[in-house]
């Protein structure tokens, strides 16, 4: 409302000027095809009038001088016409300049508009998906298996989700001491064998995922007393207008190795990039 205001007046304004061009362009055009010039006096009236010893060519020059005056008046008036029609056209051409301008202003704002409208509604009948919950269990061999659930928030199904994760384990020992050791490459989704649709409002929990025994992990929890976890998982998934999105989580928590049948152990949500931390710290 701030703006249309304005814009109202700017288009009265420029109406006013073009009606007023055209009402002054008519007015002269009026003027020039009514205004006849004409002398005081008939000319051959005046020629009779004159001595008649008086040479002829007295009548002629006295012509002369008559057409000579109806021609300056008759040059002034037009030059008058002349300097109107261009007042005229000059006002008529500034009154479309400024339409042109606020056309082309009306149509950017209407464009603006229109892109915001379909930026907000995609918003609103897109997928919102997020990891809302991660489980997992470490044997004492050191393989990790994990189950992740995912949740579609959105208005709009979730299409051709794909999700792997990574792992980073930290074992304490009796004396305090720690060491650490990553788990799994760096995870690539174009190595992922998921393919899973996520209706609107509805999650789904994934099948066991497990990561690829590494040489030392078993050494690592051997003698342990605690043995504590980071995973990330990394997930992309498609909405209903083909646009990618991309979601990163992070769970951690303590995890008991056991036997291979032992239940999967809850963990709980950390910050997306608390591994790197992990990874970082020394002791990695």
């Amino acid at each position: 409302m701030r703006q249309t205001k304005p814009f109202q007046r700017e288009w009265i304004v420029s109406i006013l000027v073009m009606t007023f061009a055209l009402t002054l362009a008519i007015g002269i055009g009026f003027l020039a095809g009514h205004y006849i010039p004409s002398a005081s006096d008939d000319m051959s009236e005046i020629c009779r009038n004159l001595p008649k010893k008086g040479p002829m060519a007295d009548c002629i020059a006295l012509r002369s001088a008559v057409a000579t005056e109806q021609a300056t008046s008759t040059a002034q008036w037009g030059l008058m016409i002349a300097v109107g029609s261009l007042c005229a056209s000059s006002a008529a051409l500034l009154g479309l300049i400024s339409a042109f301008k606020q056309g082309q202003r009306t149509i950017g704002i209407a464009t603006d508009a229109n892109r915001i409208a379909m930026e907000y509604g995609r918003a609103q009948a897109r997928a919102y998906v997020v990891v809302q919950s991660v489980e997992a269990k470490l044997s004492e061999l050191g393989d990790l298996t994990a189950k992740v659930t995912f949740q579609n928030s959105g208005a709009s199904p979730a299409r051709r989700l794909r999700w792997l994760y990574n792992a980073h384990i930290v074992a304490v020992y009796g004396d305090n001491t720690r060491r650490g050791m990553m788990l799994g490459d760096q995870p690539d989704l174009e190595r992922s064998h998921w393919r899973q649709d996520i209706p609107s409002a509805d999650s789904w929990t994934s099948y066991p995922l497990g990561l690829r025994s590494q040489d030392g992990v078993a050494a690592l929890l051997e003698k342990a007393t605690f043995v504590a976890i980071t995973i990330k998982v990394v997930a992309d998934f498609q909405d209903v207008f083909g646009e990618t999105h991309r979601e990163i989580a992070c769970f951690e928590g303590r995890v008991n190795p056991s036997e291979r049948d032992a239940s999967y152990t809850a963990l709980h949500s950390a910050h997306d990039n608390a591994l790197d931390d992990k990874t970082e710290s020394p002791a990695a």
